[in-house]
């Protein structure tokens, strides 16, 4: 009763407090879990924080150690191509190459290798290799642990080099850290199963979940991604260092880190992020300048406004500065000699202009070093500015090579010029590529040869300075020339490794003047034969007539014969000394004649001189070919020489009459096996023909094309045409359209017949169409492999 009257005393102020003080009670239950549970989140949240940034700095460290391996093996694939590239080239073999370059074990094609049992080393090699050649990969890893380098300098077959896989990612961490991952292969004592699953399906470093622990990975690309470099380092879900993290921060962390636990992760991403990208920075810069270092290079960036230079430490060091970093302009000028500096302030000028810099200069170090820079454009993304950035290279072992280069073709010219006797070489295609100057001197070509000239256009230019020419009987490719000024040269042709084709002539005068004067001791030897024949005895009389009729019998027989080859010479000779003579007075190269009437005569004489060449020279081909004595020498030629040759030869005739000559010709015409001269001589006679019988300037049309398994050449004019009924005989030999003894076209009759006989000859045909008053197109057809019948050999007689 008493304790109820006290509470009943209490003052509405006490009571007021004392609900005040419940309620703050409640506040308090409700608070303080709230806190609480607030701070164990934010103690979760900073330990996760922390484990965070401990896996972001392990999976830099991993990355760092992957791409080293990575850029380990791309060095070392580096070392095997250029391995490869020495012992392809012939001078030292392919063991010896391998043996001598460290890390390379094997260095062989893959058509060697193949022959190797699929278990075997080599075996896993090719099988590695042939899917690398699929994927368009130069690096790879075969299932005997070899990391597999492959160079296609020859496409029918490639060349590997192998190397132990050990050698380049060393000794397995802690536990097993390192997995090499091919296509279908691995090697190492590291996690396959993650490695493979990190390289499949994410491209940037992680960390995996699996088995009840956490593995931290990242995977690196050696070459152009066929091969992968795999670190992988297993730890539990929840470490002793974990749960000590959490008792330390429970003690630490008070109600002010709730409030300020966003902005500091916040911030602490943004730091983690941060140092990511600066240790990725670092690591790409070191990579960088390992890369350089290996291949004597150093990096530059020029900023045009202030003049100065930015030279990496092997850039520096290359120039010979002592110190790396921002440099002026000037400062890299004094290490270029003086009679280089204008170049390299032009080339730096030109760069404004054109974008790009390419400068190669000598750097004033000890010892000399020849420098190569290479550059383009770009802009500072920070400043703004235009900045010109590229590499430095030390290219003195190629200038060094350039040079022996150089030395050595100065010496075989040297020697070329030196030796006394003709040399040509020719390439694949029969074009002159070098002549010496015996050359040109021996056979007058001063002002005819330059490069790309065909082989059959050079030996009919040659055809002036000589008087005779006869194939040795032993050789084909060795033929006999006297010139005519006396002297003989054997010449020689051989074909080269590559396909082209040398001349080489050796001055062989004395030999032919001692082959002379023994078929005169012969001669003699042969006469005093006879004497003593006829000293015998009267017995022997009615069998020497005999032998001597029967000996005029056959030389009546051969006298067909005999009378071409007097005629060619006896007629021939002295009538190129009417036209020489007669063509020098024509160009007064002796001096004027005095009246003019004088020089129109001489061209008369020259024009009935040339006129009767022509004609003696188609009567002589006639009654060869009737003779059966006239043969044609197939070989490979390009349709288009013997027209144009003939086209230059007529062009003369067609200017004097305004005459407009075209030539139409499909572009890439094949080869023709045929008979250069007899095609030249086939289209001068239908050309001379057009130009005789179009009148003053007309047009006359030579059209060359491939009709299925055949060349056709075709000549049209729009001259007098012919009538219908002389078509058909135009052919024959002899016979022309007008037999009046007043017609205004000389000639023979006879180049008609000679086109069509040379036509057949190499088992083609020739065509004849006409419109009267309208033109005339005579044409010839012949197939592009030759005549089917045996090879024959023109052989026109020499004057």
């Amino acid at each position: 009763m008493a304790r109820s009257q006290a509470r009943s005393q209490l003052t509405p102020a006490a009571a007021a407090d004392t609900a005040a003080a419940k309620a703050e009670a409640r506040r308090l239950r409700v608070l303080v879990p709230l806190i609480l549970g607030l701070l164990a989140l934010a103690l979760g949240l900073k330990a996760w924080d922390e484990r965070q940034s401990a896996e972001a700095s392990r999976l830099i460290q991993i990355e760092s150690e992957a791409r080293h391996l990575a850029a380990r093996i791309e060095a070392a694939g580096n070392v095997a191509i250029t391995a490869i590239s020495i012992a392809e080239g012939g001078s030292v073999p392919r063991a010896e190459t391998a043996s001598l370059t460290p890390g390379i074990d094997a260095i062989v094609s893959l058509r060697d290798a193949s022959q190797s049992p699929e278990t075997s080393r080599l075996g896993a090699g090719v099988a590695a290799a042939n899917r690398m050649m699929e994927e368009g990969a130069l690096i790879g890893l075969s299932a005997q642990g070899d990391i597999v380098f492959l160079a296609a300098l020859d496409e029918r077959n490639p060349v590997m080099a192998l190397t132990q896989a050990s050698q380049l990612i060393g000794q397995p961490g802690e536990g097993g850290r390192i997995t090499l991952l091919g296509e279908g292969n691995t090697f190492g004592t590291g996690d396959a199963s993650l490695a493979a699953a990190a390289a499949a399906g994410a491209p940037r470093p992680r960390i995996i979940s699996a088995g009840g622990t956490r593995a931290a990975i990242a995977c690196a690309p050696a070459g152009s991604g066929a091969l992968s470099v795999c670190v992988a380092v297993r730890q539990p879900l929840l470490t002793r260092a974990d749960l000590l993290s959490f008792a330390i921060f429970a003690l630490l962390v008070a109600a002010p880190t709730f409030t300020l636990f966003g902005l500091s992760r916040r911030l602490s991403l943004r730091q983690r992020e941060i140092a990511i990208q600066e240790t990725r920075n670092e690591e790409s810069d070191r990579i960088l300048g390992l890369v350089m270092r290996g291949a004597r290079a150093g990096y530059w960036e020029w900023y045009q406004g202030p003049g100065a230079l930015f030279l990496s430490e092997g850039a520096a060091d290359l120039v010979g500065i002592a110190s790396s970093g921002r440099v002026a302009l000037e400062e890299l000028l004094d290490r270029v000699p003086v009679e280089s500096r204008s170049y390299v302030k032009e080339g730096f000028s030109k760069a404004r202009s054109i974008g790009w810099v390419h400068l190669t200069f000598i750097a004033q170090t000890s010892p000399l070093r020849w420098i190569e820079m290479r550059g383009s454009v770009s802009t500072d993304p920070v400043t703004g500015t235009t900045v010109f950035g590229g590499i430095m290279m030390d290219a003195t072992e190629r200038k060094q090579a350039e040079d022996r280069v150089k030395t050595a073709e100065r010496r075989l010219r040297n020697a070329i010029e030196g030796f006394n006797g003709p040399f040509a070489l020719w390439d694949t295609r029969k074009r002159l590529l070098y002549w010496n100057r015996a050359f040109a001197l021996d056979f007058g070509l001063q002002d005819t040869l330059r490069p790309g000239m065909s082989h059959d256009t050079v030996v009919i230019a040659r055809a002036g300075a000589v008087a005779n020419e006869r194939r040795s009987e032993e050789d084909m490719r060795t033929t006999m020339l006297a010139l005519r000024n006396g002297r003989w040269l054997k010449m020689v042709e051989r074909a080269t490794p590559d396909g082209g084709l040398i001349t080489v002539g050796i001055d062989v005068t004395e030999n032919v003047r001692n082959e002379d004067e023994l078929k005169k001791q012969k001669e003699k030897l042969r006469r005093a034969a006879l004497d003593l024949e006829r000293s015998e005895g009267r017995s022997n009389e009615l069998t020497r007539k005999y032998s001597e009729e029967k000996e005029k019998a056959e030389r009546a027989a051969l006298a067909k014969s005999a009378f071409l080859a007097n005629m060619s010479h006896e007629l021939r000779t002295p009538l190129n000394a009417v036209i020489g003579f007669s063509e020098i007075m024509t160009n007064e190269l002796a001096g004027p004649l005095g009246d003019p009437s004088y020089k129109e005569y001489a061209k008369d004489i020259l024009m009935s001189g040339q006129h009767l060449l022509d004609m003696i020279n188609d009567i002589l081909d006639m009654a060869k070919i009737e003779a059966g004595k006239m043969t044609i020498s197939p070989q490979p030629i390009d349709p288009i020489d013997p027209v144009d040759a003939a086209m230059r030869m007529i062009r003369r005739k067609a200017e004097e009459k305004a005459i407009h000559l075209v030539l139409e010709a499909e572009d890439n015409l094949p080869d023709i096996d045929a008979d250069h001269r007899a095609i030249r001589q086939m289209m001068l006679n239908l050309l001379s023909n057009a130009v005789k019988f179009t009148d003053n300037a007309g047009t006359i049309t030579v059209r060359v094309e491939q009709r299925g398994t055949d060349i056709y050449f075709g000549v049209t004019d729009t001259g007098i045409g012919i009538p219908p009924e002389d078509l058909p005989r135009l052919a024959q030999p002899f016979e022309q359209v007008a037999k009046t003894k007043d017609r205004n076209h000389e000639g023979t009759g006879l180049g008609l017949a000679l086109t069509k006989s040379f036509a057949e000859m190499h088992g083609g045909r020739m065509l004849l169409s006409s419109i009267y008053g309208e033109g005339t197109t005579v044409a010839f057809v012949l197939p592009i492999g030759g005549p089917s019948a045996l090879r024959f050999d023109i052989q026109r007689d020499v004057a």
